[in-house]
């Protein structure tokens, strides 16, 4: 064995532990080596730069204590989204009296108190601004503004969730009349509708993980997309939601995960739709909208009268969930920009923009929808006589099949040569 040894080592006279190097050569490697991992380390290292204390003012000081002690109520309600009245009420629905200093955290307080928790999410949800903007009006730096947004979003959702101002729930026997009622009055032609659904999708942004974000991206929009489903009722609230699904299921497969929820709850009345929800199988008669062009085109000359204004009545009333959308994207312009990746954060999220939504409804009142199926608007409307959706319908001559005009044409022709003779 010995013998092999030396042999291969003549063999191979590059084989290192046949070299025989000097102190100084080996000095001369280590320091080559070392100047390697030392350029490699650089390489790894990023300029940053931060936001801190010295660059900041004291909170009790800071543009948002000026705006909470001394500011109208008008710039109060435009940063907000709230009156004072309002603000204070789910502030002592989110943060209870006593609650903030009974749960406050070990070591140093927090460097807002509630009111500033408050207002730090609610200036959150209704801008695009990112948290180093929010520092300088609130006088933070970045880490503490991101242990109170996740601490305040956590708080705002447990409180709200079965808040009976707030909360999302399907309405009773009773309510669903009601909503009925209001619609009826709206439009007498329909009966038993009682909402408006309509998907939602927003942007959000991308993550390492190879099958989550080839799931989230949706090939339509080019992008990485979270899909959501709302029903408003026609008092402007939100009464079902489905949320924080992949952005490449579209809302027809998206419904299929919640219509068993609906049908068993829905009794005899009915959610107004758009044409990307199925109308037909299991969901005939309990999700409604207006009729395709192409369909239109095929219906029979003795029924396409009366489904084409039926369709014109559905188109009018879908119109609200556009107005539920517009409502929620023009309050809370954080829909607008990228929702965090994090799953978890970017379902409270949503969920506190919902929960707040539905509260601002109820108590401030400002809401489209509610004010549409108000009676006095439609009094305004039969005074005036206008209606703005009037060129989405379906006009009745203007779908006659290529059959039906091929006999028109040869009708008249037979009536032109009888009235020659």
């Amino acid at each position: 064995m010995g013998r092999e040894k030396k042999k291969w080592r003549e063999i191979h006279p590059l084989d290192p532990l046949a070299i025989k190097l000097s102190t100084a050569q080996r000095q001369k490697i280590r320091l080559i080596l070392f100047l390697i991992l030392l350029a490699c380390y650089h390489n790894s290292i990023r300029v940053r730069s931060y936001l801190r204390c010295a660059a900041l003012v004291s909170p009790d000081v800071s543009p948002w204590r000026k705006l909470y002690d001394e500011g109208d109520d008008s710039s109060f309600l435009h940063v907000t989204g709230l009156m004072r009245d309002a603000f204070n009420a789910l502030l002592h629905v989110v943060i209870p009296p006593g609650h903030y200093i009974r749960c406050r955290r070990r070591g140093r307080p927090w460097s807002l108190p509630p009111d500033g928790m408050l207002g730090l999410l609610l200036s959150y949800l209704g801008s695009q601004m990112s948290n180093k903007w929010l520092c300088l009006i609130f006088g933070i730096t970045p880490s503490v503004c991101s242990r109170i947004l996740r601490r305040i979003l956590r708080m705002t959702v447990k409180r709200l969730r079965y808040h009976p101002l707030a909360r999302v729930e399907f309405p009773n026997e009773a309510r669903m009349r009601l909503y009925s009622d209001m619609v009826s009055a709206r439009e007498p032609t329909v009966t038993n509708v009682i909402g408006f659904m309509d998907g939602l999708g927003l942007t959000t942004e991308c993550t390492d993980e190879r099958l989550t974000q080839n799931a989230y991206y949706c090939g339509y929009d080019c992008d990485t997309m979270v899909n959501n489903v709302l029903v408003f009722g026609p008092d402007g609230k939100v009464f079902f939601c489905a949320i924080n699904y992949p952005g490449s299921w579209a809302d027809g497969t998206l419904t299929s995960r919640f219509f068993n929820h609906i049908q068993k709850r829905i009794g005899d009345f009915k959610i107004c739709v758009d044409q990307g929800f199925p109308r037909s199988g299991d969901a005939h008669g309990i999700l409604v909208g207006p009729i395709p062009e192409r369909s239109a085109r095929r219906l029979h000359r003795s029924l396409r009268d009366h489904l084409i204004r039926l369709s014109n009545v559905y188109t009018s009333l879908r119109q609200a969930s556009e107005w539920g959308m517009r409502g929620l994207q023009g309050s809370f312009p954080r829909c607008k920009k990228r929702l965090p990746s994090d799953k978890d954060k970017r379902r409270m999220v949503l969920e506190c923009i919902i929960f707040i939504h539905n509260f601002r409804t109820e108590i401030i009142g400002r809401n489209q929808i509610a004010e549409v199926f108000n009676p006095e608007y439609e009094r305004v409307i039969n005074i005036h006589g206008y209606d703005r959706i009037r060129r989405y319908y379906l006009q009745p001559g203007d779908y006659e099949t290529d059959d039906e005009a091929e006999i028109f044409d040869e009708n008249f022709g037979e009536d032109e040569e009888s009235d020659g003779e």
